[in-house]
């Protein structure tokens, strides 16, 4: 007796099968909602960063292909020109240079003071009293650069400031200089100004890694003979690796937006000796009315500091991969 093997018929569609009725387009109608909903919470934001991030920054590069005062009402087409006039400006190429002497006060200074306070502030055991430094420390932050520079600029001064008033105390009168007056003093007396006002942002960030670091790893190390330096060194500091990498980010970053306290102390000055990079941007704009040329300066600046932000993120990257 033959046997006839019948064949299913074929459902409709159900409810989530691909094409059936519970799916638009290859989605589900709940992933659908999910994704709308996303959407519209995001276009709030998106909105914002179109209008303040990619529109100014797109008429900046429009802007560094013209030659333009910023008033006049016809712009002129020179292509790359500003950007060959800018590489070939030595007054360009000795902000450059300031502005990375500028980074490396600023590493050393501002982000090393961070970490040497996070660490004596971290070693405290009190809580109320931890926090109370830490408020303390954090307070030079909270002041804007101009005040920063307005105190700092009465503390340089040379007749009445009181760093040279407790130099002529101590008997080291011939130590007395009028440190923003002199060009090879000038650069590194505001870096200290404005180190002192960033140290307490970086000395946060350094605190909070710390706060991830698993206190039996100190304990084993104490147990085993360390003392705090090596404590310092052999755990705290590698598991601070990924911090240190954002903070060198973050400092290289302030460092090329290094305005506001040269402006308020030197306003570039002696003999353009405290001109960084972002002060030659401005007096392209501001003074020369060269917007085409201080476009091209911005955007190199910009340029510049993404790839550096690149570079170290890269290599802090490969030496996770190699750990």
């Amino acid at each position: 007796m033959a046997v006839v093997q019948g064949v299913r018929p074929r459902r409709a569609g159900r409810p989530g099968a691909a094409g059936g009725p519970g799916r638009i387009g290859g989605l589900r109608r709940p992933e659908l909602g999910r994704m709308l909903f996303v959407a519209l919470m995001l276009a709030p934001a998106f909105g914002l960063v179109v209008v303040f991030v990619l529109v100014p920054l797109m008429r900046g590069v429009q802007f560094s292909l013209f030659d333009w005062n910023g008033v006049a009402p016809v712009m002129t087409w020179v292509g790359l020109a500003n950007y060959v006039e800018l590489w070939t400006d030595p007054a360009f190429l000795q902000a450059l240079g300031r502005t990375l002497v500028w980074w490396v006060m600023h590493v050393v200074l501002a982000a090393g003071g961070g970490l040497l306070m996070a660490v004596l502030i971290n070693e405290v055991r009190w809580d109320r009293i931890r926090s109370l430094f830490r408020s303390l420390a954090f307070l030079p932050h909270v002041l804007s650069l101009a005040v920063v520079g307005v105190i700092w600029s009465q503390l340089y001064h040379p007749t009445v400031g009181l760093l040279n008033d407790a130099l002529r105390a101590v008997g080291l009168e011939f130590l007395t200089r009028p440190w923003l007056g002199e060009p090879i003093l000038a650069l590194p007396a505001v870096g200290l100004a404005s180190a002192w006002q960033a140290y307490g942002f970086y000395m946060l960030i350094f605190l909070a890694g710390m706060q991830t670091i698993d206190p039996a790893q100190y304990e084993a190390a104490t147990i085993d003979g360390a003392n705090a330096i090596q404590r310092f060194r052999y755990v705290t500091l590698p598991a601070l690796h990924n911090t240190i990498s954002l903070v060198l980010v973050l400092a290289f970053v302030s460092a090329l937006k290094g305005f506001g306290t040269v402006w308020a102390m030197t306003q570039g000055g002696p003999s353009r000796a405290t001109e960084l990079a972002a002060v030659y941007v401005w007096r392209q704009a501001f003074q020369t009315g060269d917007i085409g040329l201080a476009s091209a300066a911005g955007l190199t600046i910009a340029a510049i500091a993404m790839t550096i932000a690149f570079a170290i993120n890269r290599g802090r990257d490969r030496a996770a991969e190699g750990r």
